[in-house]
């Protein structure tokens, strides 16, 4: 049986067939109404009887032929005492092999382009099915963008972009979390040097935009700790009171406010103070909130929580569909989960 199954794999490679086998891949998946399609579409990727890539030696060669024809044409011109007398003929020449070196890495790049597209569809698709993902309506990130301190991050314009619910399977059940996407501006002004033209330099002034993006998670109230946010950015002052529990850790990492020091003596007894430290080891710029309602945002840098690197792809279907299926396929999502896992297992006054 090995022996067939390699025979099989060192089919030639029908490139054609491959680009119609991608194509039939792709409508499917996209319109895939449970995990089980994708399934069944990563299966027959499997049992495809040739390598999922494509054969591009053919333009390759092209590409080699045409850079050798237009330079060795060059140097054909120079010894023949022509090359200061460029004629039509001659620019047809060199323009037919820059046009078929175009056209082969087009090809190229459209092929590749094509695999990468397909496996970003499956990766979607997959983690859409598994999480149950679908998008926040507006009401949803308006409210939001209102109650959490975080997002007033800059002095020009703040905007959660979108978002999008997501399954959060805690230890105490079924939670409906948010992944929101969260871009924000400063608006600065500096100087600068240019010519005035007589050989001297003049000042001159302009308005620089700096844009930042952040994606975090909103859970609903997982326990009665309201008004206080612990970021490890200076944000600005909302509530008047501040506290500090007795670690050097968390003092070197958090800004802590809230309106209430006994409640936050509460919340962060020192089992939840270590788990902040560990997040914050593990994020960047970590913002932790509670609202005035009891919402929970954790937000931070990294952007692509929702569609995370893979070490696969479709090329290699078996070890691709391991991966996807993988409950960790989420990684930076599911630490977040973790963390407030922790939080519902600690709190004084747990609401689950």
């Amino acid at each position: 049986m090995p022996a067939k199954n390699v025979s099989e794999h060192a089919k030639p490679i029908n490139n054609a067939a491959l680009t119609q086998f991608v194509k039939k891949l792709q409508a499917r998946v996209s319109q895939s109404q449970s995990i089980d399609v994708v399934k069944a579409c990563l299966d027959k990727a499997i049992a495809y009887p040739n390598q999922l890539t494509y054969q591009n030696s053919a333009l390759y060669l092209c590409i080699l032929a045409s850079v050798i024809t237009a330079v060795g044409y060059w140097f054909y011109l120079e010894t023949q005492s022509q090359y200061t007398r460029i004629s039509n003929p001659d620019l047809l020449i060199w323009a037919v092999c820059a046009i078929v070196a175009i056209v082969a890495i087009y090809q190229i790049i459209a092929r590749k382009k094509r695999l990468t597209t397909l496996s970003n569809l499956f990766r979607d698709e997959t983690l859409k099915h598994l999480y149950n993902i679908t998008h926040c309506d507006a009401g949803f990130l308006n409210n939001a963008q209102h109650k959490f301190i975080d997002f007033n991050r800059g002095n020009y314009s703040q905007n959660v972009e979108w978002g999008k619910q997501i399954d959060f399977h805690s230890e105490s059940g079924l939670i409906r979390a948010a992944v929101v996407y969260h871009h924000y501006m400063d608006k600065r002004t500096e100087t600068y040097q240019e010519s005035d033209g007589k050989g001297g330099t003049r000042t001159r002034t302009r308005t620089v935009y700096d844009h930042y993006y952040r994606q975090g998670v909103i859970f609903p109230p997982i326990n009665n700790t309201t008004h206080l946010v612990m970021s490890q950015s200076r944000l600005a002052r909302h509530w008047q009171q501040r506290f500090m529990p007795a670690s050097r850790e968390f003092e070197k990492r958090f800004y802590v406010q809230t309106d209430s020091e006994f409640n936050a003596a509460k919340f962060l007894e020192p089992v939840v103070v270590i788990a902040c430290e560990q997040l914050a080891h593990k994020l960047d710029d970590l913002t932790i909130e509670f609202a005035y309602d009891g919402s929970l945002l954790i937000n931070q840098k990294n952007t692509n929580l929702l569609n995370p690197a893979m070490h696969y792809d479709i090329t290699e279907p078996e070890k691709f569909k391991q991966e996807l299926l993988n409950d960790t396929s989420l990684f930076t999502v599911n630490r977040i989960f973790g963390f407030v896992n922790q939080i519902i297992k600690h709190s004084a006054s747990p609401l689950y």
